[in-house]
């Protein structure tokens, strides 16, 4: 299954500044497709378009041949699932109960919630209480959900919302391993990321997004240009052992 976006446009109110203007790309199966760009870019409404939860004013988002905002929300459940950048829970969950929470959309699996809480190496957490843990500890929690909502489909769609920000480097590599591995089982992943190393290390495919506009897209070692950066970031970046680092005072005056 991929995830086609043809000539989308979206604005939060009607005749408002589009925050995603004419945008096409496809991300593939078997590929972490890691979507850039500075704040205010577009990446999380990108992401949000792209699980269903926004409909495009112009254009079409397709899972497969389906067109995402239109399925069957148990049926798009099933296919895909999201980790949104600021997980929420207002009941008192404990982290096994929201990991369960993925397996609403099908048949409950034991086994589905307890490896997906392995995998994120939150076993000794599973009866804590979600809103006790920290940001980091959150985020794991929600990879986790997804993890088992999408339990046993190896054609499903991961998409993440800056998964890595509050993670320590252990749970970072932890984290990109998860990852790695699911799109190695045939699944289609796709990242946004503010973090410009892992990126380069962990993504496959990049999309660049720069208000709002797909500005360069293709294979990571391809679109990691100092140049590119520099006009998207509007900060110099130099490159060391082929990963681009930012340079000290290296704003574009």
């Amino acid at each position: 299954m991929t995830v086609s976006l043809n000539q989308v446009c979206y604005a939060y109110a009607p005749r408002g500044r589009p925050v995603i203007n004419d945008l096409s790309a496809v991300a593939q199966t078997g590929r972490i497709t890691g979507v850039i760009g500075p704040n205010a870019a577009g990446k999380s409404t990108l992401l949000r378009l792209m699980a269903g939860l926004l409909a495009p004013d112009r254009g079409s988002v397709l899972l497969g041949d389906a067109e995402a905002h239109a399925m069957d929300s148990k049926t798009r459940a099933q296919r895909l699932a999201y980790v949104p950048q600021r997980p929420r829970v207002d009941a008192s969950f404990t982290t096994a109960e929201v990991v369960r929470l993925g397996r609403y959309a099908g048949r409950r699996r034991d086994d589905a919630i307890n490896q997906a809480l392995a995998e994120c190496e939150l076993e000794e957490d599973r009866n804590r209480i979600f809103t006790t843990l920290s940001v980091g500890e959150q985020q794991r929690v929600a990879l986790a959900r997804a993890l088992a909502q999408v339990y046993g489909r190896d054609d499903a769609i991961l998409l993440l919302d800056e998964p890595t920000s509050a993670l320590d480097p252990r749970h970072v590599q932890r984290t990109a391993e998860i990852l790695r591995r699911s799109a190695q089982q045939g699944r289609v992943i796709v990242a946004a990321l503010h973090d410009l190393v892992l990126a380069r290390r962990l993504c496959d495919d990049l999309w660049v997004l720069d208000s709002g506009r797909l500005v360069s897209s293709g294979p990571a070692a391809q679109v990691f240009e100092p140049a590119l950066l520099l006009r998207v970031y509007g900060v110099r970046f130099s490159s060391a052992e082929g990963v681009l680092l930012p340079m000290e005072g290296g704003t574009d005056a």
